[in-house]
């Protein structure tokens, strides 16, 4: 049996991988305490996540070098009794700053945290040369600083988060460090993969500074610990395959536009050809509130209407696999895009003006007066295209013309 142990795994992604690797099960296995686990040593390879990257140290009989230099155990190899301890962490976080071109030679590094991770981090940031490493943490040991104390750092490079502040599903938690004091930074790296986007990643992509989550990291890690365990080597292909598909399951397809461009058709669309769960955010309020959106704008106003889609929009979004189709005043507060991109990719369904003003708007409680179409679309649009990920023009009632270049923007986002 191989397996993964931990505490809570229940969002873990390490079942998909190892057994797209192997046709060997590979099995989820939650624990308070190690000891019996370790007693009875029914496994043959053993993936540890936290918190027990240290403490299975003290139940292997040898340790790789990595293993030793960093005090951190992320794979076991049981060779008749005998537990062999690696850390492919290390592996998994050097390939993940080579493919996004992060480089560490020369700079100034802040790693956020000082359990198991940070230690691989900063090991890993010694041989690639960096300039100086500090590391800040809530409760500090000796040499390293308060969180708070980050702030008086102006050098740095390279900002990397080991701790689980603004995993799922506490999402919105954030570590309350303010990237605008920092002039020289250039990239944040967080080892969290759920949410795709984090409060710190947030941050950063919006002051357009490179922004990585430990996905890959994740994998390739996965892969190295399946070479280990199974007595084989696999291409970096190998890894990236895995990484894109993993990617492309989990990221919701968030689609946005003027009321009448088609998100509910082409949500519903995109959820049978890629297999995603289709969710609408105004349906989700018509059965949340028991009425319909036309009887709540007449009841309680559009200050109520926006309050219920913010937050039903913050609880929808920490999902993955959807195809979500919002209502066209999404866009109106920024909030709802920051959620929506925790997770998802925004596609704006660009109708012209022109075409717009052809359709019905039969139950569309902002359009009753027609006259109000052109002052939307002309305050809206703007928005629409600002927080875009991928914009398909839809300039015709062909339907299927507009899912081919749909999917044709799809792949090539993905494949960029």
């Amino acid at each position: 049996m191989n397996c993964l142990i931990g505490k809570k795994l229940g969002h873990s992604y390490s079942k998909e991988i190892h057994e797209s690797l192997s046709k060997e099960t590979y099995n989820l296995i939650e624990l308070d305490k190690l000891d019996s686990f370790f007693k009875e040593k029914n496994f043959k390879g053993c993936n540890i996540t936290i918190p027990y990257k240290k403490e299975v140290i003290n139940y292997c009989d040898y340790l790789d070098e990595t293993a030793t230099r960093t005090q951190s155990v992320n794979s076991i190899v049981n060779i008749e009794g005998t537990l062999h301890g690696y850390n492919t962490d290390y592996a998994g976080l050097k390939y993940l700053l080579e493919y996004n071109n992060v480089s560490i030679k020369n700079k100034y590094i802040a790693i956020l945290g000082n359990g198991s991770t940070s230690r691989t981090i900063r090991i890993l940031c010694k041989d690639l040369n960096a300039k100086e490493i500090f590391i800040y943490a809530r409760n500090p040991n000796q040499e390293e600083y308060s969180l708070n104390a980050i702030k008086n750092n102006q050098n740095i490079d390279i900002i990397f988060n080991a701790t689980p502040v603004g995993m799922f599903p506490e999402n919105a938690n954030s570590l309350g460090i303010n990237l605008d004091l920092h002039k020289n930074l250039e990239a944040v790296v967080d080892l969290i993969y759920n949410p795709h986007e984090t409060e710190i990643l947030k941050a950063a992509r919006k002051l357009k500074i490179k922004s990585v989550n430990g996905l890959l990291m994740l994998v390739h890690q996965a892969v190295k610990s399946s070479e280990i365990f199974h007595q084989t080597i696999y291409s970096n292909e190998v890894t990236n395959e895995i990484y894109k598909s993993i990617l492309f399951k989990t990221l919701n397809f968030v689609f946005i536009g003027m009321p009448m461009s088609g998100k509910s058709f082409f949500s519903k669309s995109v959820s049978q050809k890629y297999g995603k769960e289709v969710v609408d955010i105004d349906k989700v309020i018509e059965l949340d509130e028991g009425t319909s959106i036309d009887s709540i704008f007449k009841l309680k106003g559009e200050e109520y209407f926006r309050l219920l889609e913010t937050n039903t929009i913050e609880r929808i979004s920490k999902s993955h696999n959807l195809a979500i189709s919002t209502g066209g005043g999404t866009i109106l507060n920024e909030k709802n895009i920051d959620y929506l991109k925790q997770n998802g990719i925004i596609i704006f369904l660009d109708v012209p003006y022109s075409l717009l003003e052809t359709f019905n708007p039969m139950n569309r409680p902002l359009l009753r007066d027609k006259s109000n179409l052109k002052k939307l679309y002309q305050d809206r649009h703007p928005l629409y295209k600002k927080y875009s990920d991928i914009s398909v023009i839809k300039n015709s009632y062909n339907e299927i013309e507009t899912f081919d270049r749909i999917e044709a923007k799809i792949n090539e986002y993905f494949n960029s």
